[in-house]
């Protein structure tokens, strides 16, 4: 009965480090694709491009399948 203000602090802990783990990994792929751009095309933005949407397929990846384990320990319980 006490257990579910727990159970939410840890749901809010666990989404608020999938936010900033998001933040990270699209923001290192951003900072790669500039890289690349900077050194095999200059004046081109392509790979900036494809390593930001790479970089949020993977961020919404990681997100859904945290999302798909959460719902199987409710279901456990």
């Amino acid at each position: 009965m006490n257990d579910k203000p727990k159970k939410q602090i840890k749901n809010y802990v666990r989404f608020s480090g999938a936010a900033v783990q998001m933040g990270v990994i699209i923001a290192g792929a951003a900072f790669l694709g500039v890289w690349l751009d900077e050194k095999y095309n200059p004046g081109g933005s392509m790979y900036t491009l494809i390593c930001t949407l790479a970089g949020v397929v993977a961020a919404m990846y990681l997100i859904i399948r945290e999302v798909i384990n959460m719902s199987k320990e409710k279901e456990d319980e």
